[in-house]
């Protein structure tokens, strides 16, 4: 295997980086927000690629219009699922709303069928072919689809940080983060900044899995498990204590277990995982995460 193989295997993973940074984004917001992890994050994100193709293949709708209905459907499920649920569940604990999000998974998982049917949608590429260039004296390429997913979702992440750090949304959602309590005396309000990240997160893995359709071309019930194990996998590599921490595992994951795959696809997801619980082992916080001392 020489270093054209895995610059060529890097560029042809490039655009799970993108997908699974985006639904990565999600399940930190919310777990910074709402203090838990949320396993049905992908469920969420299944919905809107679902409603998109339904609108778009089955009632002639427009496809971007039907892709906006898409990720809006996703954000208000997650919407709905803060305020009927979750805010109604504060005073359990951390592992009973993780509970929660688990019995989620399997309604929204019983629901899918009985309304959009049991087969798999056609998705099609929002650009077909391939860039090919010369690196090195390295024949290399990307599709264009995979070039365009990865731009849209640097894109979307780079205004996602710049609100986190420059607007009033940005600053009562890190307020609550550090703590929920304090938050509120300080007139920020925690009630709306969860409801927000729970909606965001839901419009986020809808994105995600509109774009992993529009490359993989088909759109199924399962097509987001993957990429939620690897966000959690992500959030606990980078560390959950920052926003920019599991966007970067989220990147490496894909890309590492892509080289993996070169020398061993047998066992490539089995050493990317052991690669991840040494460093966990190493450095139990992630890679990027900080110990939080608590005063008592």
């Amino acid at each position: 295997m020489g270093l054209d193989s895995i610059i060529q295997t890097i560029l042809s993973n490039l655009h799970l980086a993108g997908i699974l940074a985006l639904a990565t984004m999600g399940i930190t917001l919310i777990f910074k927000t709402s203090i838990t992890t949320n396993f049905a994050q992908g469920m969420m994100a299944t919905v809107g690629v679902f409603t998109a193709s339904l609108l778009s293949n089955k009632m002639g709708i427009n496809l971007y219009f039907a892709i906006f209905l898409g990720i809006l459907s996703s954000f208000i499920i997650g919407l709905l699922i803060d305020v009927v649920i979750i805010r109604n569940a504060k005073q359990i604990n951390i592992i009973g709303k993780q509970m929660i999000t688990m019995g989620l998974v399997i309604v929204i998982s019983a629901l899918l069928p009985i309304i959009y049917g049991t087969v798999p949608f056609e998705f099609s590429r929002f650009f077909e072919g391939n860039l090919e260039f010369n690196f090195l004296s390295m024949d290399l390429y990307i599709t264009k689809n995979g070039l365009f997913i990865v731009l849209l979702s640097a894109l979307i992440l780079a205004i996602l940080f710049m609100a986190l750090k420059f607007t009033k949304w940005g600053l009562g959602v890190r307020a609550t983060a550090s703590n929920e309590m304090v938050a509120n005396m300080m007139g920020v309000n925690t009630r709306l900044i969860t409801a927000l990240s729970w909606s965001i997160a839901g419009a986020l893995g809808a994105t995600g899995a509109i774009l992993m359709a529009s490359q993989t071309g088909v759109v199924d019930a399962n097509m987001m498990i993957s990429v939620q194990v690897n966000g959690f996998m992500a959030c606990i590599l980078g560390g959950f204590s920052s926003f920019y921490g599991p966007i970067i595992g989220a990147i490496l994951i894909p890309l590492t277990k892509g080289v993996i795959a070169l020398y061993n696809s047998l066992w490539g997801s089995v050493i990317l995982y052991s690669l991840i619980l040494l460093v966990v082992l190493i450095k139990p916080v992630g890679l990027f995460g900080k110990k939080i001392a608590k005063k008592v």
